[in-house]
């Protein structure tokens, strides 16, 4: 009997056993579950009682207490049998099947592992929390007619953003790491290490999303005497992470420093285009270069902004299309925001226009994608019609038994779809082969997480891979006519021959077009390797610059030349084959002010063209060495 307070039991639950319970136990079990309910409220408690309820309705949920649902035991049986037709088919024509399953099967594995790479080059540096508000500023150098768009900035660029216009939220002053090379070295006792680095204004973790797993990011680059490290570092020079507060030596090129570690950063994503092993605060950058380096002609940093809400882009690129000009009399550079999370894949400008960038590839890779998957289902057509032949007596008899062509198509459908997810199984397999390979190639670290996200594109690519490979062949094979297949008259209408010609030969011309294309992109490649550069490369090694060798290049370079087999030692202020830092604004006595053109500082020392020389006669092996003392290199060949 109930007792006489509101206790009763869960009514939800008590639903969910009238729905899926069988009518004729429905009675006696909700008595029974109703009696055993208020005996425990009342000898122990009523959460008790409810948790209980709620355990023994969960119990019934078995085969003999449910109900059946007879449309679904009838979908269920037709689904077995579908499967066991198909089953007893491959197993009866093994040939066919293996070569179906091979071509599947490597078309998914390809098309999978471009996949991958393309969604790898769309997540570039989109994980950043103010993505939709953080911009890139670059500029318009006119130069000779022609305009020529580069990234590099003045240095005093963003605090004077910050300060003068009403859009930019936070402007944030940054280095390029390639402008260092490998010339920055650590020390922390007797740990020394080379490390990527740069210097970066003080809301730059503000401004990106680099976590920290210490320190404040509105505080680690506030000292001019901070640094902040990733783990991976901290843990080669302290073999700790507890390290916040300790002193790390510093040294670029001739430039010393000691720093006191502020923050510790989370290894870099590899979704992020920008990676380094630690930052330094833009300050000690700015300090070195002094008011010499620091003026709006010397394009020394990047400069990237947060931007307000709301903001339009295009208005506030019209406000700064003159502001650095109005700074600098005569200045020829236009000034322009872009998406820093754009710039990836849309970062090529020609005559100041944007006309792409890694997009292209994206594009390219996605359609060599789709031809891949297309020629993999195409084969599977071909083959499957080919052999409609051998099938004829079992769909002839199924028709004159009563076999609708719905049921017949559903049934090739369903050996299609079947194929199409063994053929998925085999190519995960080869991609969880193949994948550190594609990585090296590629130099990706594409790992394959299968993520709900990654399943529901991958079984969406097999359904469709399925339906588009099985389609034809089930509309062939389910058309055929009983009374012809008896009388032996098979003849094929003109359609049908058309279109299984068409798909052989747009299978053939698929394949032709892309080794066609391989030819070309190896002669390109061949082509880019053995080009003439209007010098002798022959035995010339360019290495950086390191240790005591800084301290007195000339002195370097003698003793250099006295190491037997090395006939000549030189040095350049940049690379040879690229440009280095560039400026404008150069004065002089009685200059008349004209816009002047970015000058590429390229200084050489004596012997450097001799060095280089394509009729010098250098003899036997050589050795080549570069080396950089402010962006200086050095080169020698041996014989």
């Amino acid at each position: 009997m109930p007792p006489k307070h509101k206790t009763v039991p869960p009514k939800l639950a008590c639903r969910l056993l009238l729905w899926f319970l069988k009518e004729e136990l429905a009675e006696e079990v909700l008595g029974d579950l109703e009696e055993k309910f208020y005996h425990t409220a009342a000898q122990r408690s009523v959460l008790r009682a409810k948790v209980n309820y709620w355990y023994q309705v969960f119990k019934y949920l078995r085969p003999f207490a449910m109900k059946k649902n007879r449309s679904n035991s009838k979908l269920f049986i037709m689904v077995q049998h579908n499967f066991k037709l198909s089953y007893r088919t491959f197993i009866r024509y093994k040939s066919s099947f293996l070569i179906n399953l091979a071509g599947l099967s490597s078309g998914l594995a390809c098309t999978l592992l471009i996949f991958l790479w393309i969604a790898d080059e769309l997540a570039m540096d989109k994980f950043h929390e103010k993505d939709e508000q953080l911009y890139q500023v670059y500029l318009n150098h006119e130069e000779n007619g022609s305009v020529r768009t580069a990234p590099p900035t003045p240095g005093i660029l963003a605090e004077a953003l910050a300060n003068e216009v009403p859009e930019v939220v936070t402007a944030v002053e940054d280095t390029d790491m390639d402008w260092f090379g490998n010339n920055f070295a650590l020390s922390a006792g007797k740990e020394k290490i080379k490390a990527k680095g740069k210097f970066s204004g003080k809301d730059y973790l503000n401004l990106f999303s680099f976590k920290l797993r210490s320190g404040d990011p509105e505080q680690v680059l506030d000292d001019k005497s901070s640094i902040v490290m990733t783990e991976s570092l901290a843990l080669k020079l302290f073999g700790s992470l507890d390290v916040i507060g300790k002193s790390v030596d510093w040294n670029l090129l001739h430039f010393k420093g000691q720093a006191k570690v502020s923050g510790i950063l989370y290894d870099l994503s590899d979704n992020s285009t920008d990676q380094f092993d630690f930052i330094l605060p833009f300050a000690i950058f700015k300090d070195n270069l002094d008011s010499d380096g620091m003026h709006w002609g010397n394009f020394n940093s990047y400069t990237y902004a947060e931007l307000s809400k709301g903001a339009d882009v295009k208005q506030l690129n019209k406000k700064l299309a003159n502001f650095i000009k109005q700074k600098d009399e005569g200045s020829n550079v236009t000034a322009f925001v872009t998406k820093f999370s754009d710039i990836y894949l849309h970062g090529n400008y020609q005559n100041g226009v944007l006309t792409g960038g890694r997009i292209t590839y994206v594009t390219l890779f996605s359609v060599i994608g789709i031809f891949i998957l297309l020629i993999a289902c195409i084969n599977f057509m071909n083959l499957t019609t080919a052999r409609a032949s051998r099938r004829l007596k079992e769909i002839g008899v199924k028709k004159t038994l009563g076999a609708k062509r719905g049921g017949l198509f559903s049934q090739f459908m369903g050996e299609a779809i079947i194929m199409s997810v063994t053929a998925l199984i085999i190519a995960l397999v080869l991609v969880y082969m193949v994948i550190p390979q594609f990585n090296e190639l590629t130099g990706k670290s594409i790992s394959l997480q299968l993520t709900w996200k990654l399943v529901g594109i991958i079984s969406g690519i097999t359904l469709i891979t399925g339906i588009l490979a099985g389609s034809y062949p089930a509309i062939y094979l389910s058309g055929f006519r009983p009374i012809n297949i008896l009388k032996g008259k098979l003849n094929a209408s003109f359609g049908e021959v058309w279109i299984r010609k068409g798909l052989v030969v747009f299978q053939f011309a698929l394949s032709i077009i892309m080794i066609v294309s391989v030819l070309v992109v190896y002669q390109q490649i061949d082509f880019a390797q053995t080009k003439n550069l209007g010098y002798d490369r022959t035995n010339v090694l360019k290495v950086p610059i390191e240790g005591k060798a800084v301290e007195n290049i000339p002195v370097f370079l003698n003793e250099l030349k006295q190491v037997p087999g090395v006939i000549e030692a030189s040095c350049t202020s940049h690379s040879i084959v690229s440009s280095g830092s560039f400026t404008t604004g150069v004065s002089w006595p009685g200059k008349i002010l004209i816009k002047l053109s970015a000058l590429n500082r390229h200084v050489c020392i004596m012997g450097f063209w001799r060095l280089l020389a394509s009729n010098w006669p250098w003899g036997g092996a050589s050795l080549i060495m570069s080396i950089q003392k402010n962006q200086r290199s050095y080169l020698m060949k041996q014989p």
